[in-house]
């Protein structure tokens, strides 16, 4: 790719997020003049860089919302809600397109069409919101359009213009031919003949009289259609396809819609076997279906579904996609957080560099050629065997020492990112949900210039999605439970990042309803994950902290938004696997906080190497609990087992030298060396022959055919030259 392109995407990507976070302001305050200024300029300059490098699809779509914000400026149409909705999907395809863009330096082939629905969207809205379309009479769409869209169901979501052509009756006469003008219509997608008067006995009929309606469905603009069509003689009217007003968008045909209620009855049937192959068979066949009439969106959405239903060993997901598809106005679907999360993987794989930065590492670089030549002069010292050897190497060093310190905290420093970046696009996930739950929510987002690594603020996105459809969804009420319990009918969700030390930590917090400790104890002895007597002897934390237990949940009934406890379960793991914790506070009726503490870092590991058959292993800091010399009398057998007992906690204990398969190098003395780890909320004890010291390193993952060995999260290497291998304790504690 080249660079021209390449500082294209970046810039795009900058405007794109900018007007977004403009447009979610401009809802909350439509009358502040400086922030939709602010909004057009990044339109504008967004949709003349397209222009620039001749993407005219996306021009055409960013001109479109352009347009919007022109006519608010100007005062002729207020910016509604609707209409930022049609802005904020204009740029979601934006988004969209610049990642095909980097892929393949193109825009897809899909572009034209896309770019025709987004500015169908808006003239509909201008449509809709027409001076002489006060009525609800004049604003619904003609018949012949809606038979037309009706009869024509695999073209109808690409078409923008609709046209009914009556030809004079002499057309013939004056050598016109209607039937050839209406097929060379610009972008034509359909074609229909009717009647225009009754047909009369065959011998009556005058062969040189035209007595036809022509109707077609095309993906071009008005004034283009209105240009082809000018100077022909009869009755022409060209239509705009509104999108509020497109009934193919909210039916389906009856053929389809049959197919998909035979569907709903095949998972209804009681029947205790083949309970996947009814969700499998159900799935697909209503996928194909859908995929017939061309709705490809739809056919993805219920081919998920299908998969959550296996998964979670409930039809639930599968009837309750099923059952929308039928409704009149299926609501607003959200999308998973992997698929939020893909759409800016792309995007983050570039980002801008302070050009200080650059410079200090330049110096750098410049005063460690410098330590390296003098290395050879300490070469040639030690040739001679001069005895001033040992003070000249000592010094030479610290100066090394000094300089790798620096480049280390240089080259992480162009790694440190705001979490502005992941923070600033929840404004919209929450608009979103907040609209498909029907709940009205304020969200507060508070240190956006707290810095962490590149990966840490890469991998937020996806756990934080998970706790904030949580709070929505479970944790704040709806606005008439809210007034009964004396609240303000606006819940609140709150988002607050800070620094401390050189950890990370961000909180999600919500004024909802809250977790009630006795819902929690009923949901886990019903799923059987502890025992009513395990549930006693827990204290509140401990029992919060089921919670997190794959497959848990305390609501009965799944919705598309959660319920289907994998969200809390994906955020704990997600968290520990860049070493980070997630705990758990909550008041019945005032509210809930997580809080998740990251490491500010995740390329220096700080691990603790410890000593096993004469080898050397690295564990994970973050992980160890405590180090510990137990007694012999502590350690016990439970069937081939090992266990250790601390505290009166009961912990597996794992002979490392064992597991690895060497022989063990036992210190002298009565007792075991025991290092206490825990990972994913298990606990347990490894048993070392020596604990060496800790170190501060950068751990390369495994590559070529070790990769995916099980118990090896990584290699780094020692001062000696030895290769360290770094443990998964969270492997080996399953």
């Amino acid at each position: 790719m080249n660079e021209f392109l390449q500082q294209f995407l970046i810039e795009s990507r900058e405007l794109a997020d900018a007007a977004s976070s403009g447009l979610l302001a401009l809802e909350q305050s439509p009358h502040d003049a400086e922030r939709l200024a602010e909004v057009f300029r990044a339109l504008h300059t967004l949709k003349g860089g397209a222009g620039v490098v001749e993407f005219f699809a996306m021009e055409r779509a960013v001109h479109a919302a352009e347009e919007v914000l022109t006519e608010a400026r100007m005062g002729k149409h207020p910016l509604t809600t609707e209409r930022v909705g049609h802005c904020l999907t204009c740029l979601d395809q934006v988004l969209a397109w610049l990642d095909t863009i980097e892929r393949s330096e193109a825009l897809p082939d899909t572009a034209a069409s896309e770019a025709d629905q987004i500015v169908r969207r808006f003239e509909g809205d201008r449509a809709l919101s027409a001076p002489d379309s006060s009525s609800s009479t004049e604003r619904a769409p003609a018949a012949w359009v809606t038979g037309l869209l009706k009869g024509h169901h695999a073209v109808a979501p690409r078409a923008l213009t609709a046209v009914r052509f009556v030809p004079s009756a002499d057309c013939l006469h004056q050598g016109a031919d209607p039937v050839a003008g209406m097929m060379s219509l610009p972008d034509l997608l359909a074609l229909d003949f009717s009647a225009h008067l009754p047909w009369g006995p065959l011998e009556s009929l005058d062969p040189f009289s035209c007595n036809l309606i022509l109707m077609a469905l095309c993906a071009a603009p008005v004034a283009d259609l209105q240009k082809h069509l000018r100077g022909q003689s009869g009755e022409c009217e060209v239509v705009a396809i509104p999108a509020a007003i497109h009934d193919f968008e909210s039916s389906l045909p009856p053929q389809v819609t049959a197919v998909i209620k035979a569907q709903q009855a095949l998972l209804g049937e009681e029947c205790s076997q083949g309970f996947a192959g009814r969700v499998a068979s159900a799935g697909l066949v209503a996928a194909n279906a859908l995929r017939s009439c061309g709705r490809l969106e739809l056919s993805q959405r219920v081919s998920r579904a299908a998969e959550q239903s296996l998964l979670a060993l409930s039809a639930r997901p599968l009837e309750e996609a099923l059952a929308q598809l039928l409704t009149e106005k299926p609501s607003l679907a959200i999308a998973a957080p992997d698929e939020l999360a893909q759409a800016s993987d792309l995007a983050a794989r570039t980002f801008r560099v302070d050009a200080e930065q650059v410079d200090a590492l330049v110096r750098l670089a410049g005063e460690l050629t410098v330590v390296n030549n003098a290395f050879g002069h300490v070469v040639k010292l030690a040739q001679l065997g001069d005895p001033s050897l040992p003070d000249v190497l000592k010094e030479r060093h610290e100066i090394l020492q000094r300089l790798v310190g620096q480049l280390q905290r240089s080259v992480l420093r162009m790694r440190v990112r705001p979490l502005r970046a992941v923070l600033q696009r929840f404004p919209r996930v929450v608009r979103e949900m907040s609209a498909t739950l029907d709940k009205s929510v304020k969200l507060v987002i508070e240190g956006e210039e707290t810095e962490a690594d590149k990966a840490i603020v890469e991998m937020l996105f996806e756990p934080l999605v998970h706790l904030v459809r949580n709070a929505i969804d479970h944790g704040i009420e709806s606005e008439k439970d809210r007034i009964a319990a004396g609240k303000a009918p606006i819940g609140t969700l709150r988002i607050e990042a800070r620094r401390r030390a050189d950890q990370v930590l961000i909180e999600v917090d919500d004024d909802g309803a809250g977790i009630d400790p006795a819902r929690i104890r009923e949901a886990a002895v019903a799923r059987r994950l502890r025992t009513d007597e395990q549930l006693l002897a827990m204290t509140e934390t401990e029992t919060f902290d089921l919670i997190f237990a794959p497959g848990f949940s305390t609501v009965t009934q799944v919705t598309q938004v959660s319920g289907r406890g994998v969200g809390m379960d994906a955020v704990r793991s997600a968290v520990e696997r860049i070493g980070g914790q997630v705990s758990i506070t909550s008041a019945v009726g005032r509210g809930t906080r997580v809080t998740l503490s990251l490491p500010f870092s995740v390329m220096m590991t700080h691990l603790m190497t410890v000593e096993a058959g004469s080898q050397m292993f690295g564990l994970p800091l973050e992980a160890i609990i405590e180090t510990t010399r137990v007694p012999q009398a502590a350690i016990s057998k439970v069937g081939g087992a090992s266990v250790v007992v601390l505290r009166n906690r009961t912990l597996p204990l794992i002979d490392l030298a064992g597991v690895l398969g060497v022989q063990a190098v036992r210190e002298d003395g009565d007792g075991a060396t025991v290092v206490v780890a825990a990972a994913n909320g298990e606990w347990g004890a490894f048993q070392v022959d020596r604990i060496v010291e800790r170190l501060d390193l950068m751990v390369k993952p495994l590559e070529g055919l070790l990769v995916g060995t099980p118990g090896i999260v990584g290699t780094t290497l020692l001062g000696d030259g030895r290769v360290l291998l770094v443990l998964d304790v969270a492997e080996m504690l399953q």
